[in-house]
């Protein structure tokens, strides 16, 4: 499903990723832990088209986004793009809602200004979706109405709406308490048991270590290790990987 190969991205003299490779097949859970600063967002803003590589390749869904030439990266067409971009989701810690609309309008207006669904085909999308939440009662609520933990969950249904191949998750439950971090925690549990393909940079190693296939740990923007959640948590082989899983111990 998603497949990138030597990804390098820098802010001027700032290197912030440095030969990033990895792979997510379909239905699988892909977890990125590390420090903060190790480039972790910047990948995901990198996959999801909110941000540029300045060299190497992605395959999202067997269409390139972008590919390396040696020297930079080189992108497809805007058409492509944008076809390539409906694939994916992203999910921001800070919620991103519009504060002016109401939880309804929040989940159909991208449905109905990118997908060009109508009034009614958005709206019945949007109540599905926060039934599923169990928002259903939210519907005609503002944002400063809800919770942290309804904030981000109205936000995992908009990013649900648009129907993507893959959903992303920027550490969805870092501005939230322990009570609501188990209620995303929950939803996000639940989207994996319907194997819908995601990657998640979190803090939460129990979370990671039970919910994933794969598990990546990054710091200083290069991928230091990899593996499977029993190799990489209960057995880790670098030890910059220990000491940050360590650290979560104390």
């Amino acid at each position: 499903m998603i497949k990138a190969e030597h990804i390098s991205k820098s802010f001027g003299d700032n290197v912030v990723l440095t030969d990033i490779s990895f792979e997510l097949k379909k239905g699988q859970v892909l977890s990125i832990i590390g420090p903060s600063g190790s480039g972790k967002s910047t990948l995901l803003r990198i996959i999801t088209q909110l941000e540029r590589a300045d060299n190497g390749t992605l395959n999202i869904d067997g269409d390139y986004l972008f590919k390396s030439n040696g020297e930079r990266a080189e992108y497809t067409g805007s058409k492509k793009a944008r076809e390539i971009g409906l694939k994916v989701g992203l999910v921001f810690q800070s919620f991103n809602l519009f504060p002016h609309y109401t939880v309804l309008k929040n989940i159909t207006a991208a449905q109905r200004a990118v997908l060009k669904r109508s009034k009614e085909e958005s709206e019945e999308k949007a109540i599905v979706l926060l039934r599923k939440m169990s928002l259903e009662d939210k519907a005609h609520s503002y944002p400063f109405e809800l919770s942290g933990g309804q904030k981000q969950r109205v936000s995992i249904a908009r990013a649900l709406a648009l129907d993507p191949e893959v959903l992303f998750f920027d550490e969805p439950t870092s501005a939230l308490d322990p009570e609501l971090t188990r209620e995303i925690l929950k939803v996000i549990r639940d989207l994996s048991e319907e194997n819908m393909t995601m990657a998640v940079v979190t803090h939460e190693m129990a979370f990671a270590k039970g919910i994933s296939d794969w598990a990546i740990f990054m710091d200083k923007g290069v991928i230091v290790e990899e593996g499977s959640p029993a190799e990489l948590f209960d057995s880790p082989k670098e030890d910059r990987t220990r000491r940050f899983i360590k650290s979560f111990e104390e």
